[in-house]
């Protein structure tokens, strides 16, 4: 027995010693350099990609498996491009934990990562390869927000829709600790053309395990040119990771940034609290949670200055799949400066608290104060539960002050809202829109409204009915819209009796012109060009850019920028940016209007307009639409113009096409023709000078038919045809011939004639200037322009007409002899 446990003791002591000989062997010789091609063949296999190991592989395998490489670089999938490097990396693993199913990492120490993640046109990411693939989001964001939001939302789907390659086994993960340095991740997305770079990525934590809390500290640098970013990011929070169940939290958060970011410039942004996410049931519970802001907003739609903006969030939690909502003593606060004044910004939630078998409440506020509007609103009466919230009154009352109006409004409904259908309605809308102007006939206006507002979310739809009294008359809106969440597809029809949008919504005031500099101006010096535009003059018509819609309008009477018209009916589409108004027809200053209308807005505002006015009294249309007495009588005016811009200036430099005119039995208001060359033929001499008389209201040239053809080019009317018959004269049009609309001037030359002296007692006196041409010129601005009677070039042909007529009534006897024929050329000659 002996001899056996003596051969079997020294078995077992040779076993170990050829053990460990045998391992001391394996380590001393072992070479993990040597794998190094076979696992870039393995990642070549798998991932189509191009694994670069430049470094040595440093390799330990007792007491702990330890790892050190450098120079590691990842391609592109299909590609030599990189994907992400790293300068060098550490870690060791505890050996005996793997075999209780456990990976124990003592430490991780990586240095000089860099990355670069891209979502393609297509929705995908980059790395979809590497985690297993997820449904890409390929609707294209509309502001900088979006853009990141969304790059967010895709790169978030690889963990939380659980698309995240699947273990074998539930492996527990522990890291004694990880060490980022000079990290480097640059995030693009060409759906969005989002270009941005987390530089400086510096970061440590404790020791990470699943589903246990660990400490988290990071610094960063963010940098981009679209959007523009330049801010620093510093943060610490104490996270706890559960990805197998979806859940991940975030205690004693502490986040700050500073300095350029998408639509703000922020001295401090910072956010502290705690947050937990339920990926499985998409529940959030927020506590102690404070956001601060202090900066400037630079969005162009929404500039502010010195902003001071806080929310406050004691306790949030949403359970979607539970249909619970709590929110206790939540508090929004902003102020800063608008362009037009301060503005303050206000909300409390003292109390909700909603579930499926009850909800209760207290009265949520709120209240907004910019430049001179001053509103508040609230909910109160809570009551019902999940399936059926009813608030026994939604209000809403604000006071706006421009100049001497003062616009009043105060509305209230109850409100129904099912959570669970998503849908919710405003069921009896009562209020009154109250307007105090002393520009307004009686001094004040008050506008009766009731309505009523349904919205399903399910269905994506909502429907809205409005009527109201205005002016003693019906004002009916209905409106349909569909595709809420996509582009809003509106379809509307619009009843009024009657609609002055002059005392609804008067225009502003102009700034009065600069009086010009006083002396006489320079000809000889080339003309100035014209005023560039007002810094306010831009014509910003982006809403129409998104949502789509048809709908008719019918209004009995309607009076806009002075303008006035009887039965005007429509039909609108708007799609894709473009408004197209047709079948427009209108009662308009006695007579009929036809036509149509486009605007563009996404084509830089292109406007295009066909109209055709019949039976129409001019001098009442000039008064009303451009405040001018400069004509008059009664025909038809056909208009074919196109034009477009981003201001008034513009709108003006790029208008082009025809207009014709066509009136009868009216007048030219500034001069009266017939007068002027009666006192200049008095006064006749062979060195006679061109004349210039200066508009005059009182004045005017009679007329029993006028017929103009314009030709518009960047803003310039040429005068292509001009036909003015009266008793008495004919008018043409000669050289030049033009009505710069930019500039508001006028330089025509208009060729009289003298046809039928006997018409009238007056026009006897211009019987020497019977079928001569007199060349008027007219020039100047519309609102002062000059009349000069260019004798010069008429006097040759005056004189002649005046020698045959004086020689006529010699030789026919009028006068006696040869006297009288003496008399005439003295007479003729001024001697």
């Amino acid at each position: 027995m002996k001899t056996w446990f003596k051969r079997i003791l020294i078995g077992l002591v040779v076993l170990v010693v050829v053990a460990v000989v045998g391992l001391a062997i394996f380590l001393l010789t072992f070479d993990p350099n040597a794998y190094k091609y076979k696992l870039e063949e393995l990642v070549k296999e798998r991932y189509d990609r191009t694994l670069t190991i430049d470094g040595e592989i440093e390799l330990s395998l007792f007491p702990r498996i330890g790892l050190a490489v450098q120079g590691v670089s990842l391609s592109e999938a299909g590609s030599k491009e990189t994907f992400a490097s790293i300068d060098s990396t550490r870690l060791a693993v505890a050996v005996w934990p793997l075999l209780s199913n456990s990976f124990v990492v003592d430490h991780v120490a990586i240095s000089g990562l860099k990355a670069r993640v891209i979502r393609g046109k297509d929705g995908q990411f980059n790395f979809s390869n590497l985690v297993g693939g997820t449904a890409p989001v390929v609707t294209a964001p509309a502001n900088p927000a979006e853009a990141i939001a969304g790059a967010a939302q895709t790169a978030a789907q690889a963990i939380t829709s659980g698309n995240l390659p699947s273990s074998g086994s539930n492996m527990q993960i522990d890291i004694a600790g990880l060490d980022l340095k000079d990290g480097e991740v640059q995030l693009q997305d060409a759906i969005s053309g989002m270009a941005v770079a987390v530089t400086r990525i510096n970061a440590n934590t404790g020791r990470v395990t699943f589903n246990q809390p660990f400490d988290v500290r990071l610094t960063a640098k963010l940098e981009g040119g679209n959007p523009r970013v330049d801010a620093n990011l510093t943060g610490q929070a104490l996270l706890t990771l559960d990805p197998s169940a979806k859940r991940y939290a975030a205690q004693k958060l502490d986040l700050r940034v500073d300095g350029k970011l998408p639509g703000a410039e922020a001295k401090s942004l910072s956010m502290r609290g705690n947050l937990a996410f339920n990926g499985q049931k998409s529940a959030l519970d927020l506590s102690a949670l404070e956001v601060l802001f202090q900066g400037e907003i630079t969005d162009p739609a929404a500039r502010a200055t010195n902003v001071e903006a806080s929310v406050a969030v004691p306790k949030l939690s949403v359970d979607p799949h539970k249909s619970q909502l709590q929110i206790e003593k939540l508090a929004v606060r902003a102020k800063g400066g608008l362009a037009d004044g301060p503005f303050e910004f206000a909300v409390d939630a003292p109390a909700l608290n909603i579930s499926p078998a009850s909800a209760t409440g207290e009265a949520l506020t709120g209240r907004v104060r910019v430049g001179g509007l001053d509103a508040s609103f609230g909910l109160n009466g809570i009551s019902g539960n999940a399936g059926e919230l009813d608030i026994k009154e939604a209000k809403l009352d604000s006071t706006s002050k421009s100049g001497e109006r003062i616009v009043k409004l105060n509305f209230a409904s109850p409100l129904s809202l099912n959570l669970l259908q998503r849908s919710g309605g405003l069921s009896g809308l009562r209020g009154d829109v109250n307007i105090t102007d002393p520009g307004l006939p009686k001094g004040s206006l008050q506008i009766p409204v009731i309505g009523s507002l349904n919205v399903d979310l399910l269905k994506d739809q909502a429907s809205t009915k409005i009527n109201a009294v205005l002016e003693g008359g019906k004002f009916d809106l209905s409106a349909d819209i569909s595709k809420l969440r996509d582009t809003p597809l509106v379809n509307f029809a619009l009843a009024v009796d009657t609609l002055d949008l002059d005392k609804l919504a008067p225009p502003a005031a102009a700034a009065p012109a600069k009086a010009p500099a006083e002396g006489k101006k320079d000809e000889s010096k080339p003309a100035q060009p014209a005023p560039a535009p007002a810094a306010d003059d831009n014509i910003n018509l982006s809403a129409l850019v998104g949502p789509s819609v048809n709908g008719t309008l019918k209004i009995g009477k309607l009076v806009v920028r002075g303008l006035k018209a009887d039965d005007v009916a429509a039909t609108a589409k708007l799609d894709k940016g473009k408004l197209d108004v047709s079948s427009l027809t209108a009662g308009l200053y006695g007579g009929k209007l036809a036509g149509t209308l486009s605007l563009d807005a996404a084509q830089g505002n292109q406007i295009a307009t066909k109209l055709s006015l019949a039976g129409i009294a001019i001098e009442p249309l000039l008064m009303d639409l451009a405040q001018k007495n400069v004509l008059s009588g009664t025909g038809s005016l056909a208009l074919d113009l196109k034009t477009a811009g981003a201001n008034a200036y513009a709108m003006k430099s790029g208008l082009g096409g025809t207009l014709q005119l066509r009136l009868r039995d009216g007048a030219v208001k500034g001069i009266n023709l017939t007068q002027t060359l009666r006192e200049l033929k008095a006064a006749i001499s062979p060195d006679a000078q061109d004349h210039t008389v200066a508009a005059d209201s009182g004045k005017q040239t009679e007329f029993s038919e006028m017929d103009a053809d314009l030709a518009f080019t960047k803003g310039v009317a040429a005068v292509k045809r001009l036909n003015f018959v009266s008793p008495l004269l004919r008018v043409t049009q000669g050289e030049p011939a033009s009505i710069d609309f930019v500039r508001n001037e006028l330089d025509l030359v208009a060729r009289a004639r003298v046809v039928n002296p006997s018409a009238s007692e007056e026009g006897k006196e211009l019987i020497d200037l019977k079928d001569v041409t007199i060349p008027v010129h007219v020039r100047g601005t519309f609102d002062k322009p000059s009349y000069t009677v260019l004798w010069k070039e008429a006097i040759g042909g005056i004189l002649k007409r005046s020698l045959e007529n004086k020689l006529r009534d010699a030789v026919t006897g009028k006068g006696k002899g040869g006297a009288a024929v003496d008399k005439a050329l003295k007479g003729l000659l001024g001697r």
